[in-house]
Order: C-alpha cells, then sequence, then structure tokens
C-alpha cells in the first residue's frame, strides 16, 4: 500500500497512512455489501456468470447495474444533473437515493472497481491526500510501478460511469490499463504485472495447523453419537443439514435463559460439541475449514493473538484459500442469540452464518488440484474453457464439488437415478476408473451372472485375473451403490507403483439433490488435503 502526499493535508486530518488502513480494511465489508445486499441478483443478468468473479468482463454487469439502481443523478452540489443516457433509465424513474445511500453504493462499487483494475495492471491501493466534497482525500488505485501510470481514482471513475450512461466507462479504462500491459510485456519478456495482496479479499495460505485443534476436532468427531443423543433427543437431525441448525437453535435456547449462563458452560460439552457442530455444517456446505490462533504474547494489541482479541485461542472456520473468504467463530455466533433483544439491530437465524461464505467453485477446484499436482495447468485451463460460463459461478450443492472433480479427471460417478443396461453402467464406471490408473489397472470382460442360489455377481477380470463381486439389485434399473466402493476399489493400483486409490466421497446431501456415489483417486497425503480444503469427507 502507498501514499501520495500533499502539502494541503488539513492540520488535524486523520494521518493518510490510518486512512488508507481503514479503507482496506473495510473492503471486506464493502464487498459484501455489494455482492449480498445491494445487487444480490445481478449473476442471473451476467451473459456468461461474470458477476463478481473479479474479472473485468463483471465491470459490464456492474456498470449497467449502477444505471439502474443509482442512475444519472450527480451527486449533492452546485453542478446540474447530466442528462441520462438514452439506454438507462432517468433519473426521474429512479426512487431517489439518500445521500448516504447513494455514497454507499458509489463506496461500495468503488472497492469492487479498484479490485478489478488491480487484478488487470497489478500494483497496490493508495491515498490520495487531496481533499475532495469535505473529505480528506480518497483511496487510489496505483498500477504495477513498472508500467509508470498515474494512480486511479475508483469514485471518481464510478462517478464519472454514472454521469456519462455511457456502459463503456469502466471497460475502457480496462483497455487503457491492458494496452499498457501488453506493450511493457512485449517489450520485457517474461514481465508481469504484479498485484499487492489485499487482506481478507484475496486468497490466502491457511494457518499451519496447531496440535490443540487437531486434537479439539478429533475428540468432538468421536463424541458426535453421544452429543446427537443428548442434543437432538435420539433423532436423526446430526446430518450436517444446513436445516439442522435451526434444530441447533432451538436446542441452544431451551438450555440457557441467557448469556451469562452460557459463558458459564462454555467448557462444557454441550457448548464444544454444538461448536463444532456449526463448524463442521458451514465446513461441509460451503468448502470452509478449521482455523486456529492460540495466545501470543508478543501480538500487536487487537490483532488475532493477542489476549483483546475475540477469536484468540478459540477454534473458528474460515475459507483462507477464496476470494473474499467467509469466517466466523462459532462460540460466538452461538452466544449471539442468547444476547438481550436489539430493536435497531433484530436478531438473525443461527443459518444466516452461512450467507457470508462464499461456495467453491470450478476454478476455486481446479487450483486445488493443480496446486496439489492431481492435474496439470494444461488441464485446469481445458475444463475451465469448457465449464467457462459456469467456472466462477459458486456451487449450489455440495454435490457439485464431486461433480468438479470428475470433469478434472480424479473421480468417477455412480449414477444415482435409473440405468438402462446394469452390467454396460458397471462396465462404464470400471472403465472409467481404471484409465485413471494410466494404464497400470485394465478392466476386461465386465457381466453380470447368478449362482444356483439365485445371488448375483458381478465378473470381471482385473489384469486377467479374475474378479468376482456379490451385488444386489432391488430393480433392474438402479444399481447397488453400497457395493460400488468395493467393485471400484479392485482398480487400486498395486502400492509399490503407485500410491493412489480409490475412496468414497460423502458430502452433505441436500433435499431433492444428486444422490450419485463418487470414487477419488488420491494418495493419502492429496486425500487429507482436499477434505480440509474442499470441505468433503473421504473414506
Amino acid at each position: 500500500m502507498t501514499t501520495e502526499t500533499r502539502a494541503d493535508v488539513p492540520d488535524g486530518a486523520p494521518a493518510p497512512e490510518q486512512l488508507l488502513r481503514s479503507w482496506v480494511g473495510e473492503l471486506p465489508y464493502r464487498l459484501l455489501l455489494l455482492d449480498k445486499v445491494l445487487l444480490p441478483d445481478e449473476k442471473a443478468l451476467a451473459p456468461d456468470g461474470e458477476w463478481f468473479d473479479f474479472t473485468p468482463g463483471s465491470l459490464d454487469v456492474l456498470e449497467r447495474a449502477l444505471s439502474t439502481h443509482v442512475g444519472a443523478a450527480a451527486p449533492p452540489g452546485p453542478s446540474p444533473a447530466s442528462p441520462a443516457a438514452p439506454d438507462s433509465p432517468s433519473s426521474s424513474t429512479l426512487s431517489p437515493l439518500s445521500a448516504e445511500d447513494r455514497a454507499e453504493w458509489v463506496a461500495a462499487s468503488a472497492a469492487y472497481v479498484g479490485e478489478v483494475l488491480l487484478g488487470v495492471a497489478g500494483g497496490s491501493w493508495g491515498w490520495n491526500t487531496r481533499p475532495v466534497g469535505g473529505a480528506p482525500g480518497q483511496p487510489v488505485v496505483c498500477p504495477d510501478a513498472e508500467l509508470g501510470l498515474s494512480p486511479i481514482a475508483p469514485k471518481l471513475l464510478v462517478e464519472h460511469a454514472l454521469r456519462t450512461g455511457s456502459g463503456q466507462a469502466f471497460a475502457g479504462e480496462v483497455a487503457r490499463l491492458r494496452e499498457a500491459v501488453a506493450a511493457l510485456e512485449e517489450q520485457v519478456p517474461g514481465w508481469s504485472p504484479v498485484k499487492a495482496h489485499t487482506p481478507q479479499v484475496d486468497p490466502a495460505p491457511p494457518l499451519a495447523e496447531d496440535p490443540f485443534l487437531a486434537r479439539w476436532t478429533a475428540e468432538r468427531s468421536e463424541a458426535l453419537a453421544e452429543w446427537a443423543k443428548d442434543a437432538f433427543d435420539e433423532a436423526w437431525r446430526w446430518n450436517f443439514h444446513p436445516e439442522t441448525l435451526d434444530w441447533l437453535e432451538t436446542v441452544v435456547r431451551r438450555r440457557f435463559a441467557t448469556v451469562e449462563e452460557f459463558d458459564a458452560a462454555r467448557d462444557e460439552p454441550f457448548v464444544q460439541g454444538a461448536c463444532w457442530y456449526l463448524g463442521e455444517v458451514i465446513r461441509r456446505t460451503t468448502g470452509a475449514m478449521w482455523q486456529y490462533v492460540p495466545l501470543d504474547e508478543s501480538a500487536e494489541p487487537g490483532t488475532l493473538g493477542s489476549r483483546e482479541h475475540r477469536w484468540t485461542g478459540l477454534p473458528y472456520v474460515a475459507q483462507p484459500g477464496k476470494r473474499l473468504p467467509g469466517a466466523a467463530q462459532p462460540l460466538g455466533c452461538l452466544r449471539e442469540l442468547l444476547l438481550p433483544p436489539d430493536p435497531d439491530h433484530p436478531a438473525e437465524p443461527l443459518r444466516d452464518v452461512l450467507f457470508w461464505f462464499r461456495p467453491s467453485t470450478y476454478a476455486y477446484v481446479g487450483a486445488v488440484l493443480e496446486d496439489l499436482g492431481m492435474v496439470s495447468a494444461a488441464r485446469v485451463a481445458e475444463v475451465l474453457e469448457e465449464f467457462a460460463p459456469y467456472a466462477h459461478q459458486p456451487f449450489g450443492d455440495p454435490s457439485e464439488v464431486f461433480d468438479a472433480l470428475e470433469q478434472f479427471g480424479v473421480a468417477v460417478s455412480a449414477h444415482g437415478d435409473d440405468v438402462d443396461f446394469l452390467d454396460e453402467s458397471y462396465a462404464f464406471i470400471l472403465d472409467q476408473a481404471a484409465a485413471l490408473t494410466e494404464g497400470s489397472v485394465t478392466i476386461t470382460d465386465v457381466r453380470l451372472v447368478r449362482d444356483d442360489r439365485d445371488e448375483e455377481w458381478l465378473e470381471f477380470r482385473r489384469n486377467g485375473a479374475p474378479v468376482r463381486e456379490l451385488v444386489e439389485h432391488l430393480s433392474e434399473d438402479y444399481l447397488d451403490h453400497l457395493a460400488v466402493p468395493s467393485i471400484v476399489g479392485h482398480v487400486d493400483p498395486d502400492p509399490e507403483a503407485d500410491p493412489r486409490r480409490f475412496r468414497l466421497g460423502d458430502f452433505v446431501r441436500l433435499r431433492n439433490a444428486n444422490y450419485d456415489t463418487y470414487m477419488v483417486f488420491a494418495t493419502d497425503e492429496q486425500a487429507e488435503r482436499l477434505e480440509k480444503v474442499l470441505g468433503v469427507e473421504l473414506h
């Protein structure tokens, strides 16, 4: 981050560095406000799913949305309003926005525009200290220093887009930056712009796992059945489905009448189990992961790790590998249920915590697989090109993570609905699995047979050796999904030659969703990492 200091900074005004830190610190809030509150339905209007994926194409969607929701009205001041563009709503057709609301729209849009421009030209956020409209300066985007370009003021660019109504203001700025980048790339082979990391906006590596966190999650997982028996009256509701959070909220409210009662029991098995369960629902449905920061006496006061920070020394769930990641501290979420009512801030259902987390995408899964060495960069690019309209669209169902794993070539699936021919379906699954072994395993002569006791068997040859697996079909149209893991397990390569093996994928099955069975081909280390960063279970 950089600041541009001027001599005309008013006496007593906040330091530019402080103003810049404040702006950057509020970026996640402004971006979430834009995506989740101000423009929650814009993705449906994007031609190729290019909304809130931080690509230049998404700026076209934003500029159209600004014209629709804010209009061409100029901010309060002596200057007359510019006429609306012919194809955009005139200011008289829009519900008038208060100065405060309009400023919120402009700031949130500027935050997004700035991050996209930084992605094109590299560089970092900075602060220009020239007073603007009574404010002590404004945030600017400082392109990569090697480009030699002047800083860009995103708020002014947003206002320019609103005044002109051309629909091309953002695209024009992107084109100008791209031209400068292309020219320097041609002059300096191997050079490319470098974007400074924006905290809580750009992906970041996860924290190293603390021994306490590993021990705590293992203990809570082992105690799940007993905890669920106590919490849910022995009912089946502990399946990590989002709807079970309604039951968890009810149970917490029944057990504790006040925050003080909850605080007194925070270390008891029920509260600890509730924290883990809430975190697991978030992890498994949105692709989050557990994190933990122990007390660090040397940490700066107020920062994570210090005594003053509410999350220090408490397990929490976050999405460090995703752009604009969600994060939640389960103990705090449960405690908030018992706070006294606030008429200005109505209580939100516990389930609403999921709203702030970002589901995985094809692009994210591809990046994870490439990082793990499970697929090549060329394969990732090929799949993302094939699924371009959906590459950055958030998954709507946890099963879509496994659909993506299959498309990238590290998993196979058994169809959950009816199939035309059982034997051909089993042969197809085995052929697909064998292909992933890259020739070390071959499968031939697949057939279904019945013995003299009327038991049905799936027979095939693995590298020429005969294999038989007992199967049971309640209908001639449906595969035996209980047998699929064992059947596909016969395709595991010899451990001495290849450490990868097929593992049954487990995920939260939402109502009326996918009921396919998935088998993921990975080493022990890869499987462990996939579980942590994708929120899946592999057995």
